[in-house]
């Protein structure tokens, strides 16, 4: 080991700072248009679609706060965190001086004579630290740090996913419940037609074909209902995945689906809250260890300097140990730039590898514009549709009582009266789809702008 004056060893400090910015690359966000029609400015920390308690449903908060609570997926993101925690601990530690100690006692005793026993022990302690010259290791760290920051943002958007599939099933078993409760009501309807049929034909007044329309129209309903209750099924089981149980552990089943007001989503919500989206946030974190990657592929052209530094001691009394130490100082040089042809190709691997997710982080931007344009249409066509399905429905009663009272009369056949049936029941329910698709659609526009900062 060379042994350095305190000159070099200033020297080599002095190098150290000044150089560890040298090959730091200055991250800066990639460009995207944005459309024309969306609002500039900044992001308000309370800026959000609309506030999700306006729905003013207790068992729904009830129902999520027990799938966040127990969903395996929002567990294994959670662990996912805690490991690059522990990846960057292990990336600090590694980037420390390492000490090594040794102590070492030993007795000898002539056997042919009687002297007493020669004593020796020896005491060292080592070090090693590599210096950081080209800035390497601060992008290790970096390389760490941000890694766990996309972990956090991951769970994020598992946690944003898991809202938006626990709610739709929660909805969707009310829309199931309350077509379960609408067609079993229509089918005591259908019954009660049949029995009038029945008693027209034995008094004379129709033919047997009304009573097979009738019969036929009673089965047709029931075979509906089969199939509901068979879905009402798979929902459930659906609830156990979810929560994370097995099939049987009924938690929340609403029968209906909400009445109430919708909540209103905010206008002039700026187009700079896509960057707070956790898949977004998470692939810029990513898109900056990339460039650092390059930064630690460029760096390993230069050469590497390892300080090492020991003090000892030796005795051959322990009770002297201390009284003879020996220290010395050295440095190690490494020469990576002479594989220079193998260090070339790793650092366009990894400029390669920061290209790609600079279009990627660009293409999911472009993504997420036009889900959100998608959502937001959708959901004015909903609304417009809810006040055109109100007035279909309306027209379909009517129709439905003037056909009973035609038939009662004898005016028309009863297949009259059941086609106007099935028609004011096809209307309610497509009023009814209507609400369930609006209820999913703010879930998804929840979704595409990120939520909220406090919620979920």
């Amino acid at each position: 080991m060379k042994i350095l004056s305190s000159l070099t060893l200033c020297l080599i400090t002095a190098l150290c700072s000044g150089c560890t910015n040298v090959l730091k690359s200055d991250y800066r966000a990639p460009e995207v248009n944005y459309p024309i029609n969306w609002t500039k400015g900044d992001v308000d920390g309370n800026t959000s679609p609309f506030d999700w308690e306006e729905f003013n449903d207790p068992n729904l908060d009830n129902w999520l706060h027990l799938v966040m609570t127990s969903n395996n997926d929002i567990a294994i993101a959670a662990l996912r965190i805690h490991r690059a925690q522990l990846d960057a601990e292990r990336t600090g530690i590694t980037n420390t001086p390492a000490l090594k100690a040794a102590l070492s006692m030993d007795g000898k005793k002539q056997l042919n004579n009687s002297s007493g026993w020669a004593k020796s022990g020896s005491a060292s302690l080592g070090t090693s630290y590599e210096l950081d010259l080209w800035g390497k290791i601060a992008r290790q760290r970096d390389v760490a740090e941000w890694a766990v920051h996309a972990s956090e943002e991951d769970f994020r958007s598992a946690r944003l996913m898991l809202l938006s599939e626990a709610s739709n099933n929660y909805w969707r078993i009310g829309f199931v419940n309350q077509q379960i409760t609408t067609l079993q009501q229509s089918i005591d309807y259908a019954k009660e037609t049949l029995r009038l049929a029945e008693v027209r034909y034995r008094a004379g007044n129709i033919s047997s074909l009304d009573v097979i329309d009738a019969q036929q129209n009673l089965l047709t309903q029931e075979n509906q209902l089969t199939g509901l209750q068979r879905e009402h099924s798979q929902l459930l089981n659906q609830q156990a995945v979810l929560l994370g149980t097995v099939p049987g552990c009924q938690i929340v089943e609403p029968t209906t689906l909400p009445k109430g007001s919708l909540p209103k989503v905010n206008a002039n919500i700026p187009a700079s809250i896509l960057m707070r989206r956790p898949d977004i946030s998470a692939k810029e974190w990513q898109l900056r260890e990339a460039l650092a990657t390059v930064d630690i592929k460029r760096s390993e052209y230069y050469p590497t300097f390892n300080l090492t530094g020991a003090l000892g001691t030796s005795s051959a009394s322990l009770l002297a140990l201390l009284h003879n130490p020996v220290g010395s100082v050295g440095a190690n040089l490494t020469l990576p730039f002479l594989e220079w042809r193998q260090r070339d190709i790793e650092v366009k691997i990894a400029r390669n590898d920061y290209e790609q997710r600079m279009l990627e982080f660009k293409q999911l931007l472009y993504k997420a514009m036009s889900s959100i344009e998608d959502a937001l249409s959708f959901r004015n066509q909903l609304l417009l549709q809810e006040t055109r399905l109100r007035e279909e429905l309306e027209l379909a009663r009517k129709s439905e009582w003037l056909n009973e009272v035609r038939y009662r009369h004898g005016a028309v056949r009863i297949s009259f009266w059941l086609d106007a049936q099935e028609k004011r029941r096809q209307a309610e329910l497509r009023l009814d789809e209507n609400r369930f698709n609006q209820l999913q659609n703010l879930a998804k526009i929840y979704l595409e702008f990120g939520g909220a900062s406090t919620f979920p």
